[in-house]
């Protein structure tokens, strides 16, 4: 079985500042590798309507590829995040619908995923990752993203949920994916509080527990837009991010860039 991955696409202002219909690349893609299922680990666009039209779009136009998907943070932006996370459940693919079982021996299991700050650097408290503010810049979470709790709240919910579901498919192979980082190896600090101060959003060690506590054997994630494919601890890590055009990118044209970004891994 082959599955191709892919995060961070950011159709949004991706399409605005290449000129060029991302989606049309995307199933050209898919057109011609065929792959058995597609991951797409979070940030499709801005917003869940936009997501969810965009997911719609790519599955209803991709016949033989099941696509599945989990929310990233710009994917839930929006007045009402628990709303737009409710909405974004109505793609049949959503892995925060429950488990996929691939075949009698692999799993799908995942969903979004939120932080906590502990990935946050030392000399700062709780309440100013919360405030989410350092030196003028505000984390666009703060701005564009509305739950109705505190972010190690949110980050508790997701993962009850997901150790429910590890829990019961114990034993079996799983490959999970969140879009956030569940390893500190994956969060890049510059010793520069102007950027490191915003690891603080990056994910949550928690789900690295969670992901040794039942012997995931892939992992799969996004957010900090940087490729990784390595084995850490015991666990396939695959982080395959689009990013932003132009700065983000290793190729000027979008297709070239798409093509040859798209990670497949085989089981």
């Amino acid at each position: 079985m082959r599955i191709a991955v892919l995060s961070d696409i950011h159709e949004g202002i991706n399409r605005k500042n290449t000129k060029i219909d991302l989606m049309d690349v995307l199933k050209k893609w898919i057109a011609e590798n065929s792959p058995d299922v597609f991951i797409i680990s979070g940030d499709m666009t801005a917003g869940p309507e936009k997501s969810l039209a965009l997911l719609n779009q790519i599955q209803n136009e991709s016949v033989g590829t099941r696509i599945f998907f989990v929310h990233g943070n710009h994917d839930i932006y929006h007045g009402d995040s628990e709303l737009a996370y409710q909405l974004l459940l109505k793609f049949q693919g959503n892995l925060g619908n429950g488990p996929v079982e691939l075949n009698e021996e692999w799993v799908i299991i995942g969903d979004g995923g939120w932080y906590d700050y502990s990935f946050g650097i030392k000399g700062y408290t709780k309440e100013q990752f919360q405030n989410g503010s350092y030196n003028g810049f505000t984390w666009p979470d703060r701005t564009y993203a509305h739950w109705k709790v505190p972010d190690h709240i949110v980050t508790d919910h997701y993962i009850t949920k997901l150790e429910t579901w590890l829990s019961a498919y114990r034993g079996r192979k799983i490959i999970m994916v969140t879009h956030v980082v569940p390893f500190s190896k994956y969060v890049l600090c510059k010793d520069n509080p102007n950027w490191d101060f915003f690891n603080a959003m990056m994910g949550s060690t928690r789900l690295g527990e969670l992901a040794l506590k039942y012997s995931v054997e892939k992992y799969i994630f996004g957010h900090i837009h940087t490729r990784y494919h390595d084995h850490y601890k015991g666990i396939e890590m695959i982080c395959n991010p689009l990013g932003y055009y132009p700065h983000e990118w290793n190729l000027h044209s979008p297709e070239e860039e798409i093509f040859s970004c798209i990670k497949i891994i085989e089981i």
